[in-house]
């Protein structure tokens, strides 16, 4: 099989709209991708995909995440490029009562081998990420503040849902918090950097980190109002916000899920694409509470998010799920996928992931 070149992960003008990839049975070798250009589906398989699912991906390597029963005290995760074949381990890494309440992303260096990964936090004392390098042996943790000692009991009294989404943006991960607040963590050197305040934020709305173009937008969508989105770019050197425009919003799609988003140049359409129709949107929960979300916002009991993805960590949860497409012209809302599908886990990954079909 030929090796993929690779894109980096900020999107080009020529870039293929992403695929929708779905895991039907997570302990199956098959996973589904879909096609909102063609309006196909069609069927993958590797021998990677049983019992693992996709938490980011970079340059057409992907990170999965092992699965494991609950009693188990540890979780797994790896690198792997489905176009070539390789594999990188990465140490265990603790898993808590409720899953693994992380949010993943992997820096790739110049010569297109992923160097180092970053797992977020999402609920802690203090923004918390830990990282580690392909052959480590053992996780290394940089908080965000100082955690003063406490017993377990206190701990799990004053946690509280710090990263409500991230994007990567070169070798920066750019976090924001539930109050709104955006957090830098430079992936190379393992600092933490300036804050500052989201615009227009509430924790009723619902949103989402996107990294392209050398550039972060926020997007936003009222949880009152069935069809609109906002748009908000971040002058990273000013820490300062300002709204796109009609004209920057010009045949652009943007693909939407907590943990990995993307923005694609798409001739004469101007369209936001989810995994969550009008109605789930209209399920509003404060991200602060103990009631966990899937990656779009919907509602989902106690079950935890383990990448921030719509994917959950409890092994069976299924759920019934389709792609829609929101017109930013008309309002408009189309269900892509003709009938819906029961899935446990999806995503969106670039097309030239799957350039070629893994064994």
């Amino acid at each position: 099989m030929e090796a993929y070149a690779g894109n980096k992960s900020d999107c080009s003008e020529g870039m293929k709209l992403p695929l929708a990839m779905f895991a039907v049975e997570r302990n199956s070798k098959k996973r589904l991708l879909f096609d909102v250009s063609s309006r196909k589906i069609r069927g993958v398989s590797s021998y990677v995909f049983p019992d693992a699912t996709c938490a980011f991906e970079n340059r057409g390597w992907l990170l999965m995440i092992r699965h494991k029963p609950c009693h188990f005290q540890e979780q797994s995760a790896f690198l792997v490029h489905p176009s070539s074949g390789k594999q990188l381990n990465l140490p265990v890494f603790p898993c808590r009562e409720q899953g693994y309440q992380g949010f993943f992303v992997f820096y790739v260096g110049s010569h297109g081998i992923p160097l180092v990964v970053a797992r977020f936090e999402i609920w802690s004392i203090v923004p918390t990420v830990h990282t580690a390098c392909p052959g480590d042996t053992y996780w290394s943790a940089y908080k965000h503040g100082v955690e003063p000692p406490m017993s377990r009991r206190m701990r799990r009294l004053l946690e509280r849902n710090w990263i409500a989404d991230l994007a990567l943006l070169g070798a920066q991960v750019i976090c924001v918090d539930i109050s709104g607040q955006i957090l830098i963590f430079n992936i190379t050197e393992m600092t933490w950097g300036r804050m500052a305040p989201c615009p227009k934020w509430s924790q009723e709305d619902h949103h989402f980190l996107v990294a392209s173009h050398g550039e972060v937008v926020l997007v936003s969508r009222p949880g009152t109002m069935e069809n609109a989105f906002e748009f908000f770019r971040l002058d990273i050197e000013a820490m300062e916000w300002s709204q796109l425009d009609d004209r920057e919003l010009d045949d652009t799609s943007w693909f939407l899920c907590k943990g990995q988003s993307f923005r694609v140049k798409d001739a004469g359409r101007r369209r936001v694409y989810t995994f969550s129709g009008p109605k789930q949107w209209s399920v509003s929960v404060p991200m602060d509470s103990c009631e966990q979300t899937t990656g779009d916002g919907v509602a989902m009991g106690s079950t935890a998010c383990f990448t921030g993805t719509s994917g959950h960590d409890d092994v069976g949860l299924k759920s019934i799920t389709n792609v829609y497409a929101y017109d930013l012209d008309d309002g408009t809302v189309e269900m892509v996928i003709p009938a819906s599908l029961v899935t446990e886990v999806c995503h969106w990954v670039q097309p030239s992931v799957f350039a070629t079909t893994s064994k």
